[in-house]
């Protein structure tokens, strides 16, 4: 990356003054090695003290320059003749910030004021549940890219960070990942309260609310599924906890669909037949058979025929008492008794499962 390509007209810093000042505002040159500038002063009121001879100020630069976090430069008068300061570039980056948000500009300032593993805590810290990207520490700070990698992971080890991907450096600060946690389960839950006859939310509903990144979302679902503190059905998430609450004549409904599934064990179960039989919606049907599925009472194929659990639970057994090494789809139908239309899918929902993988014309058994 060509880290000089990235100029800022507007910048924090620290500034050791020379002389006293009473001031809030302050013009006059800023000098770095080989770069000058008019600039003006703003200080942070929030940051004064009494007898202070530093302060936290706030830089607007007339023309743009190339700068890096602690880089140093003096302060001077107009003319450039008479010292009044000299100070370290905190944030290259500033940007206008409002009277109500300064105590946490301030609480981040004084973090970069520190070594640079506080830096990159600070960056990440301040990024929230952004994230923090490789690109975004370069433009930053003078860190390599193996120094930003070792710290990032000394974060880790100490629990202030998460890393997401290594190449290119994606991270975020452990208590914006905390948040996160607690905010999707408190919409999950605010979520099933509302809408107690549903399965729940889908994936892309909860990432745009809030409006996270991929893989900063991927790594929270993970995280959260593998606490057993959400689980995803028919690709909805919800609480681990949650049920659908449902009536006594729903739960009726619900034994004659397992009832009729496993009578119906050699032939499809169109949905439309099952919506005519119980007077459902297409939604509320799904919503059962759902719950059928979750329960492990009855397993849908790819296609939409429903098979009951057991019947599959003895082709299984069939299929693995045979002791053949391949399947035929042959094979198979004078096994189950079934059609070609159904040995097909029904071969296909094995393969998925395990039980079987696809070999040219043939299945082999695992």
């Amino acid at each position: 990356m060509d880290q000089g390509r990235f100029k800022s007209n507007c910048f924090d810093a620290v500034v050791e003054f020379v002389s006293s000042w009473k001031q809030g505002f302050l013009s006059g040159l800023i000098c770095f090695d080989e770069e000058r500038s008019p600039a003006r002063f703003e200080i942070y009121e929030d940051a004064k003290e009494k007898y202070a001879d530093f302060a936290f100020v706030q830089v607007h630069l007339s023309s743009p320059l190339s700068l890096k976090w602690k880089d140093v430069f003096e302060f001077r008068s107009p003319d450039g003749k008479i010292l009044w300061g000299k100070g370290k570039v905190l944030d290259p980056f500033s940007q206008k910030t409002t009277r109500s948000k300064k105590k946490r500009r301030l609480a981040f300032l004084k973090q970069l004021l520190g070594s640079e593993k506080n830096m990159l805590f600070a960056l990440v810290q301040f990024k929230g549940a952004k994230g923090l990207k490789e690109d975004e520490i370069l433009r930053f700070c003078r860190l390599s890219e193996s120094q930003m990698l070792r710290l990032a992971q000394e974060l880790e080890a100490e629990a202030k960070a998460k890393i997401l991907t290594f190449s290119p450096l994606f991270f975020l600060s452990q208590a914006s990942f905390d948040f996160l946690c607690e905010k999707i389960t408190a919409y999950l839950a605010v979520y099933h309260e509302k809408h107690p006859d549903e399965r729940g939310v889908s994936r892309d509903k909860i990432q745009k609310r809030f409006g996270l990144p991929p893989r900063i979302f991927s790594l929270v679902m993970r995280y959260l599924e593998q606490e057993g503190r959400l689980r995803e059905i028919d690709g909805r998430l919800a609480l681990f906890d949650f049920n659908i609450f449902l009536s006594p004549q729903e739960e009726k409904i619900l034994a004659r669909l397992e009832d009729l599934c496993l009578k119906g064990e050699f032939q499809s179960v169109s949905m439309e037949v099952l919506q005519k039989t119980f007077r459902l919606s297409a939604k509320r049907l799904h919503t059962l058979l759902s719950i059928l599925v979750e329960r492990k009472k009855i397993v849908q194929g790819k296609d939409g025929f429903l098979l009951h659990s057991h019947w599959l639970e003895g082709i299984i057994e069939k299929i693995r008492n045979s002791r053949k090494k391949e399947l035929t789809v042959s094979d198979f139908k004078e096994m189950t008794g079934l059609s070609r239309k159904y040995a097909i899918p029904l071969l296909e929902l094995l393969d998925q499962m395990g039980i079987t993988k696809r070999k040219g014309p043939v299945r082999e058994i695992l």
